[in-house]
């Protein structure tokens, strides 16, 4: 927990200044509050019992010159501080987001997408509330306590101590209330995250869904997780009812004891009426910083959770580390070796054992094996997704742990199955990952040009806003050979050294297949390539074949006849 603080307190230092403002305009709008209950004891005894019209009038005005200017106050240093709450909220936000993005493959096929985004929304911005909030309630509670106590204590020290002997009880209840909040916090944070992942996951599977005929199924699944939701939430309020309830009933009886007390001295005149009318209003105006103290407890329990949760998401590790001085490659000829790789996802269970494999600049090596033996890990090692166990991969003779992430994926690209698009148009995904100066560069005729190349051209032509249509959320609209041209389109404006094609064909029928492979041999001509695929269309014209199996390549002695056998 401590070390957590520390974390959340980084992201709070740069906005000390505002902060210092929301402070300073907290105690002018306190000094203005504590006298508006004086105004009224002077209203009451020196105003009213006396007859003093003029007095009456002065004090009233001064009671409405007092209120408005706590009111500018308080829209003041709410301003001040809302800049500077979101200020916290997104740097943390973007900080875990970062850490995200140097996270391996692995790491996403194990982790939910609804946990992600359930650390990342609700996780986050509690525990932004607690490191902001938490310093400045808490010291605007003190500063008000201690006005209001101070001027209790001027009115008559023995109602005070009356009005503040439940505070100890109170205070211990709370404290014994901590594995508790805790439980239903994190079970309702868990239930959330459900319910997240389900939409995520199922919106982007809809056509599935409806093709199956499983909307009954899901309604009910989605239901399930609704009652679920409902029952950690219900247990939550109650949570919440009796670590509010229990104290605000001992406050209550403290402030009946007051009026029980103080009530009886009125009526013996031991105590005017106006001082207990202001020892009221103070009492009330103390009541309020004592419950957000309190509150801050439930708060801090609240706030460990999702501290904890947020711990477990940046204490995943990155599969590779910048090397500190970045080597620049001696060439840009796209010549690549692999020696003696070996690599497994799980201790002692290699998929890559003892690879060895060379490709010249310019080449194109095909690569086939049955599903399972390593081929999509081969390219997750050649994007530096993950380093090598023992081995050595080079690109133009530097080894690939030399070199920054960054920029060996501007010299290596993949092809996949999948051809992935975000959100956004055609010329967004065009221009995807470019630096904001190389992406300027990119006018609409060198995007034009690239999609021409991919054969993308007519199907542009006919779109109503061309270049600048929306692929739409997922791009489940566009066919998968549209994908593959447009990813392939991007491909092309970065200008790879080499590119990697990780069965790019697999989603089309062969005669698309066949024009593909060859518009990537036209394009990328004098390029390095590296195809990997079952399919013989795929593989057509390699200079060498090979076939990965039990950790280990082969080379395929009848190339096409072997690659033709294996696809069927």
């Amino acid at each position: 927990m401590p070390h957590s603080l520390r974390w959340a307190g980084g992201f709070v230092r740069p906005h000390r200044s505002r902060l210092a403002v929301c402070v300073a305009l907290s105690l002018a709008g306190t000094g203005v509050g504590l006298a508006q209950p004086w105004l009224t004891k002077r209203i009451v005894d020196d105003g009213l019992a006396a007859g003093d019209a003029r007095l009456l009038v002065v004090l009233t005005l001064g009671m409405l010159g007092a209120g408005l200017v706590s009111t500018l106050l308080s829209g003041a240093n709410r301003l001040v501080y809302t800049r500077a709450s979101a200020g916290v909220l997104f740097a943390m936000r973007e900080h875990v987001y970062a850490h995200l993005q140097t996270l391996p493959p692995r790491f996403y096929a194990r982790w939910s997408a609804g946990d992600v985004l359930g650390r990342l929304d609700g996780d986050l911005a509690e525990v932004q509330r607690f490191a902001v909030d938490a310093p400045l309630s808490a010291l605007n509670a003190l500063l008000t306590l201690a006005g209001a106590v101070a001027l209790m204590l001027l009115i008559d020290p023995a109602l005070t101590l009356i009005a503040f002997l439940v505070l100890p009880a109170q205070a211990l209840f709370l404290r014994g209330t901590r594995p508790w909040v805790e439980r239903s916090t994190r079970a309702l944070r868990d239930s959330m995250a459900a319910l997240t992942g389900f939409f995520v996951q199922r919106l982007s599977a809809m056509k599935l869904i409806q093709s199956l005929g499983a909307e009954r199924q899901e309604a009910e699944r989605l239901a399930a997780l609704d009652r679920d939701c409902l029952r950690r939430l219900l247990r939550q309020q109650t949570v919440g009812i009796v670590t509010g309830g229990v104290p605000g009933l001992l406050g209550s009886a403290g402030t009946a004891a007051v009026f029980l007390w103080g009530g009886l001295r009125v009526i013996d005149g031991e105590l005017s009426l106006g001082a207990l009318i202001a020892f009221s209003a103070y009492l009330g105006r103390a009541a309020g910083p004592v419950q957000g103290l309190l509150g801050l407890i439930v708060g801090a329990q609240r706030a460990r959770v999702s501290l904890d949760r947020l711990g477990e998401l940046l204490s995943e590790s990155p599969a590779v580390r910048p090397p500190a001085r970045p080597l620049s490659p001696t060439g840009r000829g796209g010549a690549l070796s692999v020696e003696s790789l070996v690599f497994g996802h799980e201790a002692g269970a290699p998929v890559l054992d003892g690879l060895s494999l060379t490709i010249p600049a310019g080449a194109k090596v095909g690569l086939h094996g049955p599903s399972g033996v390593g081929k999509s890990t081969l390219t997750d090692l050649l994007h530096r997704h993950y380093d090598p166990e023992r081995g050595r991969i080079a690109l133009d003779g530097v080894d690939l742990r030399d070199l920054d992430p960054a920029l060996l994926r501007r010299r290596v690209a993949v092809l996949g199955q999948d051809a992935p698009l975000l959100p956004g148009t055609i010329a967004d995904n065009l221009r995807f990952g470019l630096s904001p100066a190389e992406a300027g560069a990119l006018d609409k005729d060198t995007l034009t040009e690239a999609v021409a190349a991919a054969q993308l051209d007519g199907w542009i032509a006919g779109l109503p806003r061309g270049l600048d249509t929306p692929v739409g959320a997922w791009a489940s609209a566009l066919s998968g050979g549209q994908r593959q041209r447009i990813a392939l389109a991007r491909c092309l404006l970065r200008k790879p050294d080499l590119l990697i094609l990780d069965e790019p064909v697999s989603a089309l029928d062969p005669a698309a297949a066949e024009r593909l492979t060859a518009d990537v041999d036209r394009l990328f001509a004098g390029r390095t390539r590296l195809v990997i695929s079952h399919r013989a269309e795929a593989l057509a014209g390699c200079d060498a074949v090979y076939r990965l199996e039990r950790g280990r390549l082969e080379p395929v002695a009848d190339t096409m006849a072997e690659v033709a056998c294996a696809s069927r």
